[in-house]
């Protein structure tokens, strides 16, 4: 029998720009996306939620993004993933479909367009866009995460502060 599981998918908060030697991996969050980000928390915090596993990509944003997160939420553990960083869909799903049956609340903290493309894959929704410091929560009715696929989930909710 499936059980409900809750992938949530939350794009890193705005960054600051990558001109020079700065580079994209080690782009910090802006003052506004580390607000946005913060706001984010507190939403979360009020409903009591606890991650089984964050994932993050290692890039700086991610990586901040993530911090600020589960410096406010209860998790058991959190991985930093260097698969994450510029992954496809095909990448962000054999992630996905390694991860322990016994997480039942999982975090991926990540960039676009992969998670976007991630988030219509599982649910059939085409609609979904997200933006900095967005994110989707999906519901998905397995036993095992390597049993998702294409429309094995349901978008419940999008949360953007």
């Amino acid at each position: 029998m499936a059980v409900s599981k809750l992938l949530y998918l939350l794009r890193h908060g705005q960054a600051e720009p990558g001109i020079g030697p700065i580079g994209d991996l080690k782009r910090p969050l802006s003052k506004i996306g580390e607000s946005h980000i913060n706001q984010l928390s507190r939403v979360l915090e009020s409903r009591k939620i606890i991650f089984d596993l964050i994932m993050a990509s290692p890039a700086a944003r991610t990586s901040q993004t993530a911090k600020i997160i589960s410096g406010v939420i209860s998790f058991k553990e959190i991985l930093k993933m260097d698969e994450i960083y510029d992954a496809e869909l095909i990448d962000l799903l054999k992630i996905l479909n390694k991860v322990k049956s016994d997480v039942e609340n999982l975090l991926l903290v990540g960039h676009n367009p992969s998670l976007s493309a991630l988030a219509t894959y599982l649910t059939g929704d085409d609609s979904v866009n997200l933006y900095p410091g967005m994110m989707a929560i999906i519901e998905i009715k397995v036993t095992g995460w390597n049993q998702i696929g294409t429309d094995s989930g349901i978008l419940k909710e999008m949360i953007k502060c």
